[in-house]
């Protein structure tokens, strides 16, 4: 029997060594896990995550495919060829149509014609009614037609009756006048007798016969809107007043502005037009004008 020899007899295996290392290794893990099962539900999320968002997809969108026409047509590109027009952009509807001479009752008196369109009037006489009106562009006439330009002589407009652009002319343009170093007009006779300074007589005749050829009357003086500070028209300016003619048998002259008729103020083209109508019917008129500076009253019985 061999006996041990005291050195062996004092050593321990090496796995006796580790084992109580390996044992607090164990009850570690086992620890985290009982801690891990205690905050378990803690840890847990309590609402569901945020749903996300879904592409959008416009079916209403074009592809790239459809714009290739806009592309192939680059006015900047390298090459510096503009490409033709492209077909079938043609004229408008209004433009497509030549407008023929109404037989609408209508008969056109005058017409102011400006530089904004929108803004020129025609004075339009309905005959259905013995009327004569002033109209603006875009204004039913009558319900008979829908007036859509204005021209110095000439009128254009859709008939509502069956859509056709029609127009209707000036049946008497009267004559033709320069203003620059023109002639007297008239036959040397005047129509209009000046009875006190600012004061005159004028014939019903007379007054019937000038309202009702506006084309000659608007030819025998050149006026321009007067306006104030802020833009705002406040008359009418004589610019050139024909020798002879109307406005100078009334008193008028170059440089004078007409700033209210029978008490109502003349700042619009359509107010202007619409007083120029009522002086048919008047037996007293007063024109208040602006003379160098001054405002004066002009007083005018019809007999």
């Amino acid at each position: 029997m061999n006996a041990k020899s005291p050195k062996t007899q004092g050593r321990r295996p090496f796995f006796e060594k580790l084992l109580p290392y390996l044992l607090f290794v164990f009850l570690g893990f086992c620890l985290a896990d009982l801690a891990i099962l205690g905050f378990r539900d803690r840890m847990l999320p309590n609402q569901p995550p945020p749903a996300r968002p879904k592409s959008f997809q416009n079916s209403n969108m074009e592809s790239r495919s459809a714009y290739n026409s806009i592309i192939a047509r680059n006015i900047f590109s390298s090459d510096g060829i503009i490409p033709d027009p492209l077909m079938g952009q043609g004229p408008t509807q209004e433009q497509e149509q030549t407008p023929v001479l109404s037989s609408l009752p209508l008969v056109l008196r005058g017409t102011i014609v400006t530089t904004d369109p929108t803004r020129a009037i025609a004075n339009v006489e309905i005959k259905s009614k013995n009327q004569v009106l002033p109209f603006r562009v875009g204004y039913d006439i009558d319900k008979l037609a829908t007036l859509t330009k204005v021209e110095r002589n000439r009128i254009l407009f859709h008939n509502l009756n069956n859509g056709r652009l029609e127009f209707i002319e000036m049946k008497s343009e009267g004559q033709k006048i320069n203003l620059q170093g023109a002639k007297p007009v008239g036959n040397g006779k005047s129509d209009v007798a000046q009875v006190a300074p600012n004061k005159f007589e004028i014939k019903r005749s007379d007054v019937m016969k000038y309202t009702g050829d506006m084309a000659s009357i608007l030819q025998q003086a050149a006026m321009a809107p007067a306006r104030n500070s802020n833009g705002e028209i406040v008359g009418f300016k004589f610019l050139s007043i024909q020798p002879g003619s109307i406005y100078s048998q009334l008193g008028f002259q170059n440089g004078d502005t007409i700033k209210g008729v029978n008490g109502e103020k003349v700042d619009s083209p359509a107010k202007a037009m619409e007083l120029y109508n009522a002086l048919k019917t008047s037996n007293a008129i007063k024109i208040t004008i602006e003379r160098d500076g001054h405002d004066t009253d002009m007083d005018y019985n019809v007999k």
